[in-house]
């Protein structure tokens, strides 16, 4: 990985490991490999699936596949880890309802990205090689997605306010707004991570139901008075016409 890399992965790596430290299940999947594989190997999972979209990771992953189109059966994961893939894909809805369809009932998804509105944002129109090419969502909009197709936000981050830069000296003087960012202007993070959980549909009945025919006598009754009514404000026009 080069020098950005390694200083944007530093960052977010003290969110992702609280994050992934708090989800549990015995299946878990990883997609994408820009996410710093340390966090992962430190946690031991019953069951973990690596998978990647390009034939030459696969000596970090275990299988190779196209993210918006998962071969695998639905409420089958109970955790899912997306690391930058959005902004890499171009069907990224897609890619959302590929995880909602193969999560477990209250299966968490861990995602990460970019943040279009931030200094990383800006980076990329002027020094494209300091950051990962791609269309970059914003955190508010990605939340979106996920709570129309059915997820609740348990969590959301942003982190990384200043630009990355490769010389140490340089970089300590834009330091300074990392802790400015994280107290006055939480959306103008660099990176962003959320935690959703699957909602799980329940099919229950609240309550008892009660069907009632209505009376045969009750409406013959009515019909009754009406036409009574009806007689006797025929009798009073006839009187009032003469």
């Amino acid at each position: 990985a080069s020098s950005y890399a390694k200083q944007y992965l530093d960052r977010e790596r003290q969110y992702l490991k609280s994050a992934l430290r708090q989800v549990s299940g015995p299946r878990v999947l990883q997609l994408g490999s820009v996410i710093d594989s340390d966090i992962i190997a430190d946690i031991d999972f019953p069951q973990l699936i690596i998978a990647d979209t390009q034939i030459e990771h696969t000596k970090t992953s275990s299988l190779v596949l196209d993210p918006a189109f998962l071969p695998i059966r639905e409420d089958m994961v109970s955790t899912i880890i997306v690391p930058h893939v959005l902004e890499r894909h171009e069907l990224p809805h897609q890619v959302l309802r590929e995880v909602h369809r193969v999560l477990t009932p209250e299966g968490h998804i861990i995602l990460t990205g970019f943040n279009p509105i931030s200094m990383m944002g800006l980076q990329r129109l002027i020094f494209k090689r300091a950051v990962c090419p791609g269309s970059y969502f914003t955190a508010n909009r990605v939340s979106d997605w996920l709570q129309l197709l059915g997820f609740e936000i348990v969590a959301s981050s942003t982190f990384q306010y200043s630009p990355l830069i490769n010389g140490s000296r340089v970089r300590k003087l834009f330091n300074f707004l990392n802790p400015l960012g994280d107290r006055w202007l939480p959306m103008m993070g660099g990176g962003y991570m959320i935690t959703a959980r699957k909602k799980q549909v329940s099919g229950s009945i609240v309550g008892r139901f009660e069907f009632t025919r209505p009376s045969v006598k009750k409406s013959r009754r009515k019909l009754a008075t009406a036409s009574s009514h009806s007689k006797r404000t025929t009798s009073i026009n006839s009187v009032s016409n003469k």
